[in-house]
């Protein structure tokens, strides 16, 4: 997985909000560990450092941790965050239109697994002739439309695909607001020349 920009993200906040609630709760924490290591016999010495740097640190991890991973999936949050959780498999149905700058008409199918937290993604694409996998990415909210995913990625043909060859690509998703279906275009680099339009729709065994 890699790190992903958001459009008009408070990032920042957000993490000064978990650091904040770290400071905030770990005196609380520091009386419990207190008590606890001066009724096991601890030395003053371990008493003060299991009740200031490791409470605090730890605090401030499990809090991150948490959002990073669960927190910022529930639908408040990911409205007050502008952030769509796209996680999960999606059918791909594409379509190449141009193929070294000539028309073309291609039909073929994909399967796109997302894998997302709060500060990074993974977009994995795979059919039976290759797979691509993201190598960066940024999400911007259309007010009244949706959302659009814009990546980079590498693609690397099967073995046995001795017409193909590994390349380079991007694409632009446009998922609705509810992030059920989508569409889009591609484009490849030298290697591979091509440009294409897709639509995507979520697995079944998926929800948002």
């Amino acid at each position: 997985m890699h790190d992903y920009a958001i459009d008009r993200h408070p990032k920042e906040k957000v993490l000064f909000l978990l650091a904040f609630l770290a400071i905030f709760v770990t005196p609380h924490v520091n009386r419990a560990v207190f008590f606890a290591a001066t009724s096991m016999g601890f030395s003053s010495e371990w008493i003060t450092a299991l009740g200031t740097v490791v409470p605090l640190f730890a605090l401030f991890s499990a809090l991150y941790y948490s959002f990073d991973r669960f927190l910022w999936k529930l639908p408040l949050l990911r409205k007050l965050l502008l952030v769509p959780d796209l996680n999960g498999n999606w059918h791909c149905e594409g379509k190449t239109v141009l193929k070294e700058g000539e028309p073309t008409d291609f039909e073929w199918a994909a399967m796109i697994s997302i894998t997302q937290s709060w500060s990074k993604i993974s977009i994995r694409f795979r059919t039976t002739q290759s797979s691509s996998l993201s190598t960066s990415a940024s999400i911007y909210h259309d007010v009244g439309i949706g959302f659009r995913l814009l990546y980079q990625y590498r693609n690397e043909p099967q073995a046995n695909e001795i017409n193909l060859s590994n390349h380079a690509g991007s694409a632009e998703i446009r998922f609705s607001e509810d992030c059920t279906v989508a569409d889009g275009n591609y484009y490849t680099d030298r290697h591979r020349s091509t440009v294409g339009i897709i639509t995507l729709r979520r697995a079944h065994d998926d929800t948002t």
